[in-house]
C-alpha cells in the first residue's frame, strides 16, 4: 500500500474512532442518521460511478455503527451497501463477505431496489439461504423429460411448462408461476397458458401486465374455439383496470437545476410529471434530486398503493442536511474528519428573520404606522420549531367622531410581542403561542394551542385549536382599580386541509367564539334625539345639524355583555404552469344579527424564477347589528329623568356596509438559493356605509414593505 493511503486510512480510523467515542458518550448515533447518509451516497458518489469514495464512506458508516450504537437492521443496510459496491468493483469475496455479515445482523435484509442489478443479485442470492431447496425442480427448462405432446398441445415441453406453472399456482409460488408459465408461451402460443401467465401476474399485484395478459387473451381465446375462456377473460380484463391505482406526482413549484426523477430505481420522465399513472399496487420507492445553487436537493418517500387509489404526491425537494453534504464532498481523509467535527456540534437548525413597515392612512384622518420584525428557528430533522415577534402601532386620529364630541386629535402607541413553539410526533404536530397587547387603556393576553394530524400520505391534514384571551378595558389617566372591565374569550377552530389533485389544495375551517365582557368603548358617546326627530335623521347628516337637533343628554355606548361568534370558510389554491389562483370565502354570523360575507382573491404570477407578482382583490358585505341604529331615541319620563334605549352605539362597523380592495404586490428572491427576498403590496380600501352619521363612506390606502432572510 502506498504511503498516501496508508495516511488517509489512519486519518480515516482516528477520525471515525473520535467520533464514535463522542457519540457514544453524547448518547449513541441514531438510526435516523445513518439511513440518510446511505441514501446520500447512493444518490450521489455510486450513481456518478465514484465507486471509491463511496466505499470509504460506508466503511466510515460501518464504522459509526460499532457496538450498540445502531440497530441491527441498519447495520445490515451498511454491509449490503457496502457489499453492492464491492460487487461493481468487481470484488466478488468482498461482496460475498460483505453480504453474508449483512445476513448475520437480519436475516431478512434484502438488496436496495435503487442498486440491484442482474450480476449483484447473482452474488446476494448465492449467500441468501433459501428454506426451498427444490427449486431448481421447479424450473421447466430443467427438469423437462421429452415426451410427447399432450391432446391440446403441439410442444409437449410447453405443455411441461404449463403443468408446472398450474401446480405453482395452486401453492401460492405466483413468481415461479410467472417465469414458467412465460416459458409455456414462449414454446406455444396457448390461449390457456397466457390465461394462467395472467392469472399469477394478478396474484403477484402485477396488475398492469395481467389486464395485458387477460386482454390478449380474450383476442385469441374465440381463434380456439374457447368462448367460455374469452369471456371470463374479457371480464377479468375489464374488473381489473378499474381497480389499477393512479399515481400523480406533483412537480414543485420552482424546477430546480439538474431536476431527476426516479421511481421505484428506474428514471421518470419530466415531462410525464403531472399525468395521471397507472401503478401496480403495493409499496413504491419515489426519488427527486436536484440542485439549487451549491445546495444539493432531494425528494424520497415509501408510498403503499391499495386497490382503485389514485393518490397525487407533491414532490417538494429539500436541502440535504448540511453534514451529508459535507461528507459527499470530502475529497480527503483531511475533510472528512472536519465533517465529523462538524457534525458533532452542527445544530441541523434552519433560521428566519422577517422584518416588515407598514402604513395605513384615509379620509377620515386615520394614520397608522406598524413597524415588525419576528424570527424562527426550525430543527429539520428534529420536528420542532420556535420563534418570537413584536410588532408596534403607532395611531393618530381626528375622525369626524372625535370632532363631534368636541375632543382634540389623540395619538397612541401598541406594543405586541408574542412566542410561539411546536414539535412533531411522527404525523402528529402540536403547537402553542401567546402574545401580549398593551395600550395606555387597554390591555390583552393570549394563549393558544392547536394539534394537527397528517393523514393519506399528506393529503388530508386536520387542524384544531383552541385560543383563550383576557382583555382589560379602561381610561387613559385613569386607574385601573378605579375603572377597568374584564373580556374574555374561548375560541375554537376546526380546519382541515385538503390535496384535491395533482396541482388543487384546499382548505375549510370552522370558527367558533364566546365572548364574555362589556366591550362598550369608554370614550363614545351616543347622540340622542326626539322621537319625532329621529326619523327625520338621514344618513351623513353633518355635525353641525346633528348637534342642532340632538338632545342634551349623551350617554355612552352600552353593548350586549355576551356575544357568541361564527364563522365558516373555504378556500381553493390552484397550481398553473406559472401561475397560482387563491380564492377564500368566508360566512360570519353572531349572536347580535350581524351577518356578513367575505370573498377575496389573488393571483400570483411567476414573472421569472426570481421576481413574483399579483393582483389582489376583496369584497366584503355585513347586515347591522340588531340594536343598531341611525338616530336613537330618548324618551322623557314622569320623574324628570330620561329612559335611554338598553343598547346603543356609534360604532359604524356594526352597522350595514359593503365594500372593495384593490391592489397589487411585487417580491424578489436573491441571494444563494434565493435565501433572502423583498417585497411590497399596496391596496386601496373603499367603504359604503348604509345608515351612520357625519359619514357616508371612506377611501383609505394600505402599504407594507416587507424583507425576509433565511439561514441554515
Amino acid at each position: 500500500m502506498k504511503l498516501a493511503h496508508l495516511t488517509f486510512a489512519a486519518c480515516l480510523i482516528a477520525a471515525s474512532v473520535g467520533l464514535t467515542a463522542a457519540t457514544a458518550l453524547a448518547g449513541g448515533v441514531s438510526d435516523n442518521e445513518v439511513r440518510p447518509l446511505l441514501d446520500a451516497i447512493f444518490d450521489a458518489d455510486y450513481r456518478d460511478g465514484k465507486l471509491t469514495d463511496a466505499l470509504e464512506k460506508l466503511e466510515l458508516a460501518k464504522i459509526l455503527c460499532e457496538g450498540t450504537l445502531c440497530s441491527r437492521r441498519v447495520k445490515a443496510q451498511v454491509f449490503i451497501a457496502i457489499g453492492t459496491v464491492q460487487a461493481r468493483l468487481g470484488h466478488g469475496p468482498a461482496a460475498t463477505a460483505a453480504f453474508t455479515s449483512a445476513l448475520k445482523e437480519d436475516p431478512g435484509a434484502e438488496l436496495r431496489k435503487d442498486a440491484a442489478p442482474p450480476e449483484i443479485a447473482t452474488i446476494f442470492a448465492a449467500v441468501k439461504p433459501t428454506s426451498d431447496v427444490a427449486a431448481s425442480a421447479d424450473d421447466c427448462s430443467t427438469s423437462y423429460r421429452a415426451d410427447a405432446a399432450p391432446r391440446g398441445w403441439q410442444s409437449g415441453e410447453a405443455a411441461h411448462c404449463f403443468n408446472l406453472a398450474t401446480g405453482l399456482e395452486r401453492a401460492g409460488k405466483y413468481p415461479r408461476c410467472v417465469k414458467n408459465a412465460r416459458q409455456s408461451l414462449e414454446l406455444e402460443n396457448n390461449p390457456n397458458g397466457r390465461a394462467l401467465l395472467a392469472k399469477c401476474l394478478e396474484a403477484d399485484n402485477n396488475w398492469i401486465e395481467a389486464a395485458e395478459e387477460w386482454e390478449e387473451t380474450a383476442r385469441l381465446a374465440p381463434k380456439a374455439r374457447l368462448l367460455s375462456l374469452a369471456q371470463q377473460a374479457q371480464t377479468r380484463s375489464a374488473q381489473l383496470r378499474r381497480r389499477i391505482p393512479v399515481l400523480t406526482l406533483v412537480p414543485p413549484a420552482t424546477t430546480p437545476e439538474g431536476f431527476a426523477v426516479e421511481l421505484d430505481g428506474a428514471p421518470f420522465p419530466v415531462d410525464a410529471l403531472g399525468a395521471e399513472l397507472p401503478m401496480n399496487p403495493g409499496n413504491h420507492l419515489i426519488v427527486a434530486t436536484g440542485t439549487r445553487g451549491d445546495i444539493p436537493l432531494r425528494f424520497k418517500r415509501s408510498i403503499r398503493l391499495d386497490s382503485g387509489a389514485s393518490l397525487p404526491v407533491a414532490l417538494e425537494l429539500a436541502p440535504y442536511s448540511p453534514e451529508i453534504k459535507c461528507l459527499l464532498e470530502a475529497q480527503n481523509a483531511d475533510a472528512i474528519a472536519r465533517c465529523l467535527s462538524r457534525a458533532s456540534t452542527s445544530s441541523n437548525v434552519t433560521t428566519r428573520i422577517r422584518t416588515e413597515f407598514s402604513g395605513y392612512h384615509d379620509t377620515m384622518h386615520v394614520d397608522v404606522l406598524s413597524p415588525s420584525v419576528s424570527a424562527s428557528a426550525e430543527h429539520v430533522t428534529g420536528g420542532w420549531g420556535i420563534g418570537a415577534s413584536v410588532l408596534v402601532d403607532m395611531v393618530t386620529a381626528a375622525s369626524v367622531d372625535i370632532l363631534a364630541t368636541a375632543s382634540p386629535r389623540w395619538r397612541e402607541t401598541r406594543w405586541v410581542p408574542g412566542v410561539n413553539g411546536h414539535k412533531r410526533f411522527g404525523d402528529l404536530d402540536v403547537g402553542v403561542s401567546g402574545s401580549v397587547s398593551r395600550e395606555p387603556d387597554y390591555l390583552s393576553s393570549d394563549v393558544a394551542a392547536r394539534a394537527s394530524l397528517d393523514l393519506l400520505q399528506k393529503t388530508v391534514t386536520p387542524t384544531i385549536s383552541y385560543d383563550f384571551s383576557h382583555d382589560v378595558n379602561a381610561k387613559a389617566e385613569t386607574p385601573w382599580d378605579v375603572f377597568s372591565k374584564k373580556i374574555n374569550r374561548h375560541t375554537v377552530s376546526m380546519d382541515v386541509g385538503l390535496v384535491l389533485n395533482k396541482s388543487t389544495f384546499g382548505s375549510l375551517s370552522a370558527t367558533m367564539v364566546l365572548e364574555d365582557g362589556d366591550t362598550s368603548k369608554p370614550y363614545r358617546h351616543i347622540p340622542m334625539f326626539d322621537a319625532k326627530v329621529a326619523p327625520l335623521i338621514r344618513p351623513g347628516e353633518m355635525i353641525d345639524t346633528v348637534n342642532l337637533y340632538r338632545l342634551p343628554e349623551r350617554p355612552l355606548e352600552q353593548l350586549p355583555l355576551t356575544r357568541q361568534r361564527f364563522a365558516v370558510a373555504a378556500q381553493v389554491a390552484h397550481r398553473f404552469t406559472a401561475s397560482t389562483l387563491r380564492v377564500s370565502q368566508r360566512l360570519y354570523g353572531d349572536t347580535w344579527g350581524l351577518k356578513a360575507s367575505t370573498t377575496d382573491m389573488r393571483y400570483l404570477i411567476d414573472v421569472t424564477k426570481d421576481v413574483r407578482i399579483w393582483p389582489h382583490a376583496r369584497f366584503h358585505a355585513q347586515s347591522a347589528a340588531n340594536f343598531y341604529e341611525l338616530a336613537y331615541e330618548a324618551s322623557p319620563n314622569p320623574d324628570g329623568t330620561t329612559s335611554f334605549p338598553v343598547y346603543r352605539t356609534g360604532d359604524r362597523e356594526l352597522g350595514a356596509l359593503f365594500g372593495g380592495t384593490f391592489g397589487a404586490g411585487v417580491r424578489y428572491d436573491f441571494g444563494g438559493q434565493r435565501s433572502y427576498g423583498i417585497g411590497f403590496n399596496g391596496d386601496a380600501v373603499y367603504t359604503r356605509f348604509s345608515q351612520t352619521l357625519f359619514t357616508t363612506d371612506r377611501w383609505g390606502a394600505f402599504g407594507a414593505l416587507n424583507f425576509e432572510a433565511t439561514f441554515e
